[in-house]
């Protein structure tokens, strides 16, 4: 096994992530990946031992940075805000597709993608808790499921061409989220 730490690992991870996001996971195959990422296809297996430890390599790559980038916005001033900015202006919704798709049929990657939103909620909780009793009778977990969920959802459907009410549910969640400054 290649160092998952060089240039060319980092390259079949980024070359995955374009593959998923402008052809879907059918079109993932160590010779589209390495063809994407300008390298022979015998690297892919090199680097990564299967198709599927490189898939799950890829998403674990993007929780890792997304758990961060949160990480920093609960740390923030305005964590709510942060948290939603982020959420909202972040959301890659063809790529989310794809890798909720890959969670039907890829053990690892459902797991992983539990594991993600699991630790990411509590994060998110954590964040409107610390806002004592602004959340009125919603449960701080349940205001990130909220928020989480419509952020998801903005994505999912922008990524399809769909904006209908979109500009509306933005002013809301704009609204709501001004309560907590």
């Amino acid at each position: 096994m290649g160092p998952r730490e060089s240039a060319s690992s980092n390259a079949l991870l980024d070359a995955v992530e374009r593959v998923l996001r402008n052809e879907g996971y059918a079109a993932a195959t160590s010779r589209r990946v390495a063809e994407e990422a300008g390298l022979k296809q015998q690297l892919v297996y090199y680097y990564f031992r299967t198709m599927d430890e490189l898939l799950l390599a890829c998403f674990r790559r993007r929780t890792a940075r997304a758990l961060a980038r949160l990480e920093q916005d609960v740390a923030s001033e305005h964590p709510i805000q942060a948290i939603w900015n982020t959420l909202s202006n972040a959301s890659d919704g063809k790529l989310s597709f794809e890798f909720m798709a890959l969670a039907n049929h890829h053990d690892g990657i459902r797991e992983e993608v539990a594991r993600f939103v699991a630790e990411s909620r509590r994060m998110e909780a954590k964040a409107f808790a610390l806002r004592g009793d602004a959340t009125g009778p919603v449960s701080p977990v349940a205001a990130a499921f909220l928020l989480s969920s419509v952020t998801l959802m903005l994505g999912r459907e922008a990524a399809t061409g769909i904006d209908e009410g979109h500009h509306e549910v933005r002013k809301l969640i704009d609204w709501a989220l001004a309560r907590f400054d």
